[in-house]
């Protein structure tokens, strides 16, 4: 009788989701702080947090598709 080789258990599951949501909110936080600190430096307008907060937010949505496309294809393989 075979016996399917299941690497991947609940628990790594969660946590590959759990650190894509921290991941997630880390740009998001990074990319706030970023244009921030770039407002303070250039004497910038105040719509340079929104650029620096939604490209931390594009940056972490790419961050966490690419996190799970490598976590489905390991469990593939």
């Amino acid at each position: 009788m075979n016996e399917p080789k299941h690497k991947d258990s609940l628990a790594r599951t969660g946590l590959v989701i759990g650190s894509a949501g921290t991941l997630f909110a880390a740009h998001i936080i990074i990319g706030f702080f970023a244009a921030r600190w770039l407002q303070n430096q250039f004497d910038g307008p105040s719509y340079w947090l929104a650029i620096g907060t939604i490209t931390g937010m594009v940056l972490g949505i790419v961050n966490v598709v690419l996190l799970i496309k490598k976590f489905l294809g390991e469990q593939n393989g």
